[in-house]
């Protein structure tokens, strides 16, 4: 007996629209394969690749770069501009030179501030000559700041109390005059305007304190304090 066959023909359009099918993959297989040995062609020629850090948008110069502000792209070693920037840590923060548009960074193009990871924001930094300044001071010292004015009733008055210092130069830099030692100082703006202002009439000297030093007595003077005329 036999059975009644079930198989169908496909009719000429399917057929054709297999083999249609089949070309367009092969083709596309041939097309993605070419560009890969294109491209593994170009990096055969150019080299091996590194990243670099490039600005995602125009930049104005004295921006400060944050993490909206740079991407990370390859970029073949042969073509990396001298002193590129490489990773982002060495971008963020910094603040740009001049303008950028869309770039790779250069550390020549930026600048970084010493002073923005120890100076509080509202307070200002200041350099200023002491006359007096205790043997050893160090970055590590707390010190009040003195003035002393001479004159017929020479008077010495308090002009910063509990200041932070941010660096000590030797007497040799010559601040002032030979025997003034530079001190840098993190302060408010009101204090840094008075230490300038005594430093310009006056002969200022630091004294170092304990954390729990309590604050000057405007009645140790030897005569009565008589603080600081505003400039």
């Amino acid at each position: 007996m036999r059975w009644p066959s079930v198989r169908r023909k496909l009719p000429p359009s399917s057929k054709v629209l297999f083999a249609v099918a089949g070309a367009l993959a092969m083709l596309s297989f041939l097309i993605v394969r070419s560009e890969v040995e294109r491209a593994d062609r170009a990096q055969a020629a150019t080299g091996p690749t590194t990243v670099v850090v490039m600005a995602t948008h125009d930049l104005a110069a004295g921006a400060a770069i944050g993490p909206g502000d740079v991407r990370e792209a390859e970029m073949p070693v042969l073509y990396l501009p001298p002193a590129a920037i490489t990773s982002l840590d060495q971008a963020l923060g910094a603040v740009s030179s001049g303008p950028l548009a869309g770039e790779v960074l250069v550390r020549t193009r930026l600048g970084s501030s010493v002073f923005a990871p120890s100076v509080p924001p509202g307070h200002v930094v200041v350099t200023v000559g002491f006359a007096s300044v205790p043997d050893g001071l160090t970055t590590a010292d707390r010190v009040d700041a003195f003035a002393t004015y001479a004159g017929a009733r020479p008077y010495t008055a308090v002009v910063g109390e509990d200041l932070h210092i941010l660096a000590v130069a030797s007497n040799e830099a010559g601040f002032d005059s030979p025997d003034a030692t530079p001190v840098t100082l993190d302060v408010d703006p009101e204090t840094a305007r008075q230490l300038l202002q005594a430093a310009a009439t006056g002969a200022l000297g630091l004294a170092a304190r304990a954390s729990a030093t309590p604050s000057p007595s405007p009645g140790a003077s030897p005569t009565p304090s008589l603080g600081i005329a505003p400039g």
